[in-house]
């Protein structure tokens, strides 16, 4: 399973089981990994409930703007850690619109999705491709990532729990406590996977949204991290417009790439 991606992909297709309030954390005390005394999977079941309720919830959505700060670690061939910075955004009103911007310290791109055509746009580069799209944003971010290799900033939101094998794939699920994050009242959880240990950080609401996220590879000696820190605007005044890209005096149009192109399966 890739990091962050394909990890951050269990938690949004994930309600709580009967009699189980969602601003209530789990009734099983909080278990640090490290008390773990053999290798007996830890999963709490309360705490992949709380996943599968954020994810229902935020599949419900009509429709909301996310603005994340995101920090990621780069191994070099050394073995040094580099932490690059981005600031990403995520506007999306119903199932067929969606802007997605990514501005960091190696790239910044945007994405244009209005229900019918998808483009990719490198403003500083001035390039943009545009391809035929799907009815839906799911199918869309699907046929993208499959067909060409490429993923939206924060695509995430949409995928987490769709596939039953990754939840299966959970050696731990636990509950860590409660924390506080931009000043707000979360619940900490901590999951583990082969090669992955990742966090994650739930409102305490019965409209659950995520805090924050942090994932740890664990097969690479260097234990690199993935963190980001949400905003969340659930009544945002987004333009149409705003899904629909128009190129500027100097873009310019290019192919783009298939995986199969690029050396992919």
């Amino acid at each position: 399973m890739k990091a962050p991606v394909t990890m951050v992909c269990l938690m949004f297709t994930l309600a709580l089981a009967p009699g189980v309030r969602a601003d209530d954390p789990p009734a099983t005390p909080a278990t640090p990994v490290t008390d773990a005394a053999d290798d007996t999977p830890l999963v709490n079941p309360q705490v992949v409930d709380k996943l599968i309720d954020m994810g229902d919830y935020l599949r419900s959505l009509a429709k909301f703007q996310v603005d994340a700060q995101v920090s990621r670690d780069t191994v070099l061939e050394s073995g040094q850690k580099i932490k690059t910075e981005s600031v990403n955004t995520l506007k999306v009103v119903g199932h067929d619109r969606l802007y997605a911007k990514s501005e960091g310290d190696v790239r910044t791109r945007e994405f244009f999705y209005n229900g019918k055509k998808l483009t990719q746009y490198s403003p500083y580069l001035k390039y943009y491709t545009t391809v035929d799209a799907p009815a839906t944003v799911a199918q869309t971010l699907h046929m993208v990532e499959n067909y060409y290799g490429v993923q939206v900033p924060m695509e995430d939101l949409f995928l987490f729990g769709s596939d039953q094998a990754q939840i299966d794939a959970l050696k731990a699920a636990l509950y860590v406590g409660p924390s506080i994050i931009k000043g707000q009242l979360c619940d900490h959880l901590a999951f583990r996977q082969e090669g992955i240990d990742w966090q994650l950080w739930l409102t305490r609401s019965d409209k659950p949204l995520p805090c924050k996220l942090v994932i740890t590879t664990t097969d690479d000696k260097t234990y690199p991290e993935y963190s980001a820190v949400y905003q969340w605007n659930l009544k945002p005044t987004i333009p149409d417009s705003q899904f629909t890209f128009k190129p500027g005096k100097g873009d310019v149009a290019i192919a783009m790439k298939k995986t199969s192109d690029q050396g992919g399966q």
